[in-house]
This record gives C-alpha cells, structure tokens and sequence, in this order.
C-alpha cells in the first residue's frame, strides 16, 4: 500500500481513518472523511509516538504495518510458531500476561518467536492444558484467569542491573551496518552516503571487538532486508547487536550523539538501555559532540532481535561540523575504538563511566 501523508484522499484514507479510529485516536469533529487533514496527521503522530516509532505523521510500510498489528485482538486468531513469526496486540498480550506469571518469552515484541512458544508451552502444562504452544480463545481466557490475580508488574525484573550475569565477549556479536545496495541511506552534497560511511565503521568494529566471534550483517555494498539482518543475529544465538546508522534532518543546525534501545509499550530492554548508555558516552567523548542521549525506541533492529540490541547514530551528516568529522579518514576508526572500548567498560560494569 502507497504511503498516506496530508493532503492525500480516497478510499486508502478511510481505511486509515476506520482503523485510527477504532484503536481509540481522535480525529476531531468530521471523523472518518477520507481527507488526510492536520487532525489524522496529529492522530498518526499520536500513534507513531505510542508504537515507538518514528513519528513524521507519514504512514509508510512501517506505521501501516502497526495499524494492522494493533487490530488484532486476544483469541480472535489462532497464534502457533511458524516462520515469518505472527506479529499483532494479540501477541503483545500474550507476552505480557506471561511475563506476569514468571514464564519468560523474552522481549515483549509484538512477535511470537521460539522464546515466546516455548514460555507458552511452559504455562499450558502448569495449568494442566496440552503444551503445544498454540494459543487460542480458550488458552487466552485460562491465562487472563491467571493473571488477574498477578501484580501485574507486565516484566520481570533485571537482577543484574541491565548487566549481563556472564562475559557479554564469551560468545558472538553482532555488527550491522544499515542500509546498502539500493539503498543508500543519507547522500552528502559531497557524494559520501550513509550506507557507505557505515559499513566503513563496521569493518573497523568488526577487527578489534573483542568477542569470541563476531559476525557482520553485511560485508559489502549489499542489500540486506531488515528481516534477514533479524535472523542472522536470533539463529547465530548471538549475545548483542550493534547496529550502526547515521542521523540526518532537515535543519543543519541539528547535531550530536544518540543511541537507542528496545521500549514498546511499557516494556523495556534493561540490558539494551545500559549497554546503549554506556556507548553514547564513549562515542560523543571520543568525538566531542554533544550527547543527546539514549531513547527507547521500536526501529525495526531492535524490536526484531531477541537478544540486547544497541542502535546508533554518532553525529548528523546534515551538520557541516559534524560533516566534516565524518569526511575525516581516521573518523572510522575512531567511532570503532569508542564503541568498543564502551563495551569493555560496560562488561567490567565500570559505574564510573556513566556517573560522569
């Protein structure tokens, strides 16, 4: 389906609307009018901001993907592991009343992977059902049973603190550079491209993480969908990723370090908010840019990985300073030692780091 934004109208704007509507989001007094006017635009930016995504009011694959997941409803579909995974409220739900009786499905997603199936499994033979991880109106019913008479807390706490209990280097690491191929990502006036200027910091990360292994979503100018860079990191059992992304804006005067994590929908990642905080800093230090901080956040990369997962954009190649650090030769290097020098300092749980 096209991408919707103001001004556009037709029977694609009514769906919008219908489906806005029914989720509980106000458009004002004319209502469903197949008019994408200022009030849906301020209805899709209230939505966006609740999914975690980026709120620009323009309904592209990603928001219109949302606005269908978040239709779904508990027991209105049968929920089995299959490939690709069901994604919906309806396995939101499930995940959530699960974490609140103590059966760990991971993240709360939105996507009924193997984690999610074999929590699933787990509390079908606790209660005495048939623990083969599917999940219909009945299990639906037995669970809210259950977990009507839980604190309701919706995640199990973090005893480490968002540190990881073993050696995070012990096992794999994912690197992965977004964008490529086709898709290039953000083009400067002096022909440097994002998707480039990534997969250079990569490579650099790639050579001195000191992990037991580490595997790089992309070695070369590739293409690589967003659900494949998913699947290497979930089927390599891998311990992190690092995804790397550059910011660009239409105001040149934007600038700085950010980092982000998984949060949606009152879940959060803790282990992908600490390791996220203790990159920013290392990262906007080594370079000396403002640090604006670390966000939850339900991009793609993050929500899609079940495992920790640390997204960043070290600086905006739309400022002219900041272009300039980028342009340098050594600029690579750099952003790969700060990251991975944060991530030593984060695995000694060094305290200090952060506190200052």
């Amino acid at each position: 389906m096209r991408a919707l934004r103001r001004g556009d109208r037709g029977r694609e704007v009514v769906d919008l609307q219908t489906r806005l509507l029914a989720l509980g989001l106000d458009l004002g007094n004319r209502g469903i009018d197949g008019v994408f006017g200022p009030v849906t635009e301020l209805a899709v930016r209230a939505f966006q901001q609740r999914m975690g995504i980026l709120a620009d009011g323009v309904v592209g694959p990603i928001t219109w993907r949302e606005v269908y997941e978040a239709g779904y409803r508990p027991g209105g579909r049968l929920l089995y592991l299959r490939q690709p995974p069901f994604r919906g409220a309806d396995v939101t739900e499930l995940q959530r009343m699960l974490h609140d009786l103590g059966f760990d499905p991971g993240a709360v997603n939105g996507l009924f992977d193997e984690r999610t199936a074999r929590a699933a499994k787990e509390f079908q033979r606790n209660a005495g059902l048939a623990p083969d991880g599917v999940i219909d109106d009945g299990v639906f019913r037995v669970l809210d049973t259950y977990a009507a008479q839980s604190l309701g807390t919706h995640q199990l706490p973090d005893k480490n603190g968002g540190y990881f209990p073993e050696d995070l280097f012990s096992g794999t690491i994912v690197v992965d550079a977004a964008h490529g191929g086709r898709d290039v990502g953000y083009k400067c006036p002096n022909g440097l491209t994002e998707a480039d200027l990534n997969l250079a910091v990569a490579h650099e990360l790639a050579q001195i993480l000191p992990a037991r292994e580490v595997l790089l979503t992309r070695g070369d100018d590739e293409e690589v969908s967003d659900s494949d860079r998913a699947f290497l990191a979930n089927s390599s059992r891998a311990k992190m990723v690092v995804s790397i992304h550059h910011a660009h804006h239409r105001s040149p005067a934007a600038s700085g370090t950010a980092a982000f994590y998984f949060e949606r929908l009152g879940y959060r990642s803790h282990r992908g908010r600490m390791a996220a905080t203790y990159v920013q800093k290392g990262v906007s230090r080594a370079l000396e840019t403002e640090d604006i901080g670390e966000f939850g956040r339900s991009y793609v990369i993050l929500r899609e990985t079940n495992i920790p997962a640390v997204m960043l954009e070290p600086l905006f190649l739309t400022n002219p300073e900041n272009l300039d650090l980028a342009s340098d030769p050594y600029y690579p290097t750099t952003v790969a030692e700060a990251i991975a020098g944060a991530l030593e300092l984060y695995a000694g749980r060094d305290a200090a780091f952060i506190a200052q």
